[in-house]
This record gives structure tokens, sequence and C-alpha cells, in this order.
């Protein structure tokens, strides 16, 4: 009947709901399904870098020219989904361990890549163990540089990229708190948001380097307010072997090492929300930003390919207003192109090797009536395209801007 097995996963999650909500349960176990319906309209006056048929908007195309000399990306582009729909079963049990337990099920329609739009995906996945003091999560959620709390909070389903980390990996998270402080230590693993390399976008790199990424960040919440900041280190190994004809094919074990480094925080004021982030980081590509690494030197007499990571800052804020009724906000976004340690000889694996600097202004609106929602939000980007130097520095530069309009339903449930 349904050729998609995802058909069948998503009709028993649902009919094991309704089976669990259909039964007298004892009071420690249960299920609780939240979640909304979203419909989107959006326009956009370029051609433009982006994901899931366009609702995912990341940054305008540089320009190709046709023989008349005229720029082809500068045709206007109009489209509407609702993939976004989202579904998310939270789960709690007895206790376990002297613990409390809690699980998670997320999925939506937007599938694990531009060739499965529409797809059913797992978004999130886990089991958490809350004690006084501690908290263990095992299984799929946000990578640490994308902090839930401090989030832009955009209607776009971008939330902010590619100036804001976005990423959910599998992982282990271990959270303390005393008080108003928290430290978090994560090991993670990677899938559908991957590193570039060259078999394309793939978490085997990170599989094949053995140490998982690990992050280790400290949050400070007075009242409710949120203050941190973190650091992360990741390894890659882009390839087991290289091949250099006519001499033929040697293991390899070369590795690329890359750190990040990021400071947030969350005001909570009665009637306005400040948000804001700073990450510096290398090879951030898993997390939609720019930046990747690059093929430094290639020895066809040792049989070699070492690599040196790019590096990128960017910086968000984000304001919204708490009224009932009517809310506005805006963000704005900056990144840069740092480079990396040149010259380089061989290939780039990256995004906007040839971008010097992004920047974005997105002012919204939104009107509520009971658990429905309409939107509009207005998102103009530019992007400087140019030529990279010899340590990947990019000059000479042009700016190209795209101008999206939005608009957007939603019902809560």
């Amino acid at each position: 009947m349904f050729k998609n097995p995802t058909v069948y996963i998503a009709l028993l999650f649902l009919l094991y709901g309704m089976q669990l909500s259909a039964q007298d349960k004892p009071a420690d176990w249960g299920i609780r399904f939240t979640g909304f319906v979203n419909a989107q309209a959006f326009f956009d006056t370029r051609q433009i870098v982006e994901a899931r048929a366009g609702m995912v908007s990341l940054f305008p195309k540089n320009a190709i020219y046709d023989r008349d000399g005229r720029d082809i990306n500068t045709k206007a582009q109009f489209n509407q989904a609702a993939m976004t729909t989202r579904l998310r079963g939270t789960i709690t049990g007895p206790d376990a361990l002297g613990a409390q337990t809690m699980g998670v099920i997320e999925t939506d329609f937007t599938g694990s890549s531009n060739t499965d739009n529409n797809g059913l995906r797992l978004r999130e996945a886990f089991v958490q163990l809350s004690w006084k003091h501690f908290k263990l999560m095992i299984g799929q959620y946000w990578h640490p540089l994308y902090v839930p709390e401090v989030r832009p909070k955009t209607i776009g389903l971008n939330l902010g990229a590619p100036f804001h980390p976005f990423a959910r990996h599998n992982q282990i998270r271990f959270t303390y708190k005393t008080g108003s402080f928290r430290v978090i230590a994560v090991a993670a693993s990677q899938r559908d948001y991957s590193n570039a390399g060259p078999d394309g976008r793939s978490p085997k790199y990170l599989r094949n380097a053995v140490l998982p990424n690990l992050d280790l960040q400290l949050q400070w919440k007075p009242g409710n307010h949120v203050i941190g900041a973190g650091i992360d280190y990741k390894m890659i190994q882009p390839r087991l072997s290289v091949d250099f004809p006519p001499a033929g094919e040697f293991k390899t074990d070369e590795k690329v090492k890359s750190l990040a480094l990021t400071a947030f925080a969350k005001l909570d004021f009665p009637v306005l929300l400040i948000k804001t982030q700073l990450v510096w980081g290398q090879n951030l590509t898993e997390f939609i930003m720019l930046g990747g690494y690059v093929e430094k030197d290639i020895d066809s007499s040792s049989h070699k390919i070492t690599y040196t990571p790019t590096s990128q800052i960017s910086a968000w804020a984000d304001f919204s207003t708490k009224a009932k009724r009517f809310k506005f906000g805006m963000l704005a976004g900056y990144a840069a192109n740092l480079g990396y340690n040149g010259p380089a000889m061989g290939a780039y694996y990256g995004l906007g090797q040839d971008i010097a600097y992004l920047y974005r202004i997105s002012p919204r609106a939104e009107w509520y009536s009971g658990r429905f929602m309409l939107g509009l939000e207005l998102e103009y980007t530019v992007a400087a395209y140019g030529q990279a130097d010899v340590n990947g520095i990019v000059k000479d530069t042009k700016e190209f801007g795209n101008l999206r309009f939005l608009a957007a339903a939603f019902l809560f449930f």
C-alpha cells in the first residue's frame, strides 16, 4: 500500500500515542504530543544558496553572466511549502537508578536533504536521566553550539543560519547543576549534519578519526537570563588512502584538527527579549556556516596530502517584544571568512570560499489568536564575493543582495 517505509513509522507513532491516551496509565508513565502545522510562502528577488526547496535561505548566489553580460542569477523566485509541520512526543516514565526519566521523539517532513523534501525525518530522539544535580542525556539532540534557550526567533526555517550554528548530532551529554550555574560536557557524532570532504558531505570523516566531537560549556542563569561560553574540539580524517598515479594508492592517517569558541546571552526583560551569540571557529561546515578546510601540501614523493582548517567569525543579535497578541522582532547578523594558514596547493572543502563577508537584517511581525499565528518576515541578506588569495582571504569583492518576503501560518497543538 505504502512504498515509503517512513509512512509506516509515522502511522505507528500516531497509533501508539492514541493507544496510550486511551488506556488507564499509571501516574508515572505516559506520552504527550505537541507540535504545529506550518505553511509558508516566500518570494526572493534573486537566486539564492538554499536548502529544503528554499525554506532554508542562506545567502544570494554570485553573479553568472551570459554572453551578453547579463547576470543569470538576478531571476526572482517564489515557492510554498508545509514540510516543517512537526510532531513531538514527550515520554515520562518511572524512576530508574534513582533518577527521573524522560524521553523525546520529534519528527517533521523536511527529509534529510533536498532530494528528500517532504520525507519524514528524525529531528530529536533521546532519553534523559535527571538527578538532583546531574543530568545524563543520550541520543540525537542539538549540538552544544546551538543553545535552544538562546536562538533567534525567526519565522523562517533557517533560524539565523549561516550566522547562527545549526546542527543536531547524536551525543552523550552530561550536565552538572548547582544553584544558577550549569556545566555541560558533550561527546558527539555526526549524521544528517556533517562535514564536507573529498566524497561530499559525510559523517564518515568524523567516524574515521575515532575521537568524537568534544564540547565543554558553562552557563549562568540568574533569574530568566542566560549567559554562557563554550569551547569545542573536533578532528576528522578526510581520506583513508591517497592516489598518486602512476605510483598507485597509499594509506594515509592525515587529519584535520579544529577549534571553536562561543559566547552567548539571553536577556529576558518584562517587555523585551534580547538574544545574542558570537562564534569563532574552524571547519564549521556541518553547522551551515562559512569555512571548511583545504589541502595544504600535496607531496608526491612522500605520498602525503596534508590539510589546514579555515576560520570564520560570526555574530548575531535578535530582539523581540513580548506582547500577547502582536509581537515584533528583528534579527541582525554578520559573518566573515578569515582564511587559513596558506599557501595551499589543493582542493577546498567547505562553504563560501569566495565570500569575504555576509550580513543580514530581518524584521518580523506576528499576530496570535489562541493557538493560531500569522507571521510576516522580511529578510535582506548580502554576500560579498571576490577572489581568495594564497591565505584564503577574499579580496576585490562585490556585494550581491537578496530580499525575501515570507508569510507563514501556524496552528500549535
